[in-house]
């Protein structure tokens, strides 16, 4: 069976935290959000590693839609795709971080579109904020996002990149076929083949693309 745009999915990760980086990252912030560090130097570079092998590997407008967690390093790792591809973000807190809090640090799409004009923000998300259940392990953020991706893939048209978290890539990656933990800013690509069934397409969790893989592949876990 020939495998057409509807057919696919994609999964990356973001690039590396700030926080990895620079301890006093948030006394340098005009934001007090603990849990919403933004990439660091070597993460935006990352980003656009990723980018740029969209770009040049896959056809012209095959991807239709990008499905960002909320929290800024995912939408940084988002944006650097959105301008390559000339595509549009949509916002999904269905896919966000391991949500331990009945407040989650993340900025309302609004807030976002004023950063990242890229961001579509006519797009309805499949969880909003106050749908996010309290949660204090991978595997309940893994079964939510599971949840959300699914009813996303069902929604949707085309194919799909989600840009997620280590819990919530796990998830994505285990609803299409192969679960397991992704590192930063490595591609994994699904095809549904026959009797519907989604599987792996390729490496899981490739790298190539990267300068420095060895923190990316490091940062799956």
């Amino acid at each position: 069976m020939d495998i057409v745009a509807e057919d696919v999915v994609y999964l990356t990760r973001h690039g590396a935290r700030i926080d990895s980086d620079d301890s006093e990252w948030l006394k340098k912030c005009n934001h007090n959000r603990s849990d919403d560090p933004h990439l660091s130097p070597s993460g935006h570079i990352a980003a656009q590693e990723l980018a740029k092998r969209l770009r040049k590997t896959l056809p012209d407008n095959h991807i239709k839609h990008i499905i960002s967690s909320p929290y800024i390093r995912c939408v940084e790792t988002a944006n650097a795709i959105a301008k390559e591809l000339h595509i549009q973000i949509k916002i999904e807190p269905g896919i966000a971080e391991v949500n331990s809090s009945r407040n989650p640090q993340f900025l309302d799409t609004e807030q976002l579109q004023e950063q990242f004009p890229s961001i579509d923000s006519s797009y309805t998300p499949v969880m909003t904020r106050e749908d996010l259940p309290l949660e204090y392990s991978d595997g309940a953020c893994a079964n939510r996002s599971a949840t959300a991706a699914r009813k996303v893939r069902r929604q949707l048209i085309g194919a799909i990149l989600f840009v997620g978290h280590g819990a919530s890539c796990y998830g994505v990656a285990g609803e299409f076929g192969h679960r397991g933990y992704v590192g930063y800013t490595s591609l994994t690509k699904f095809s549904q083949h026959d009797g519907g069934k989604y599987r792996l397409d390729g490496s899981f969790g490739d790298v190539s693309h990267l300068t420095d893989q060895r923190t990316a592949l490091d940062s799956a876990w």
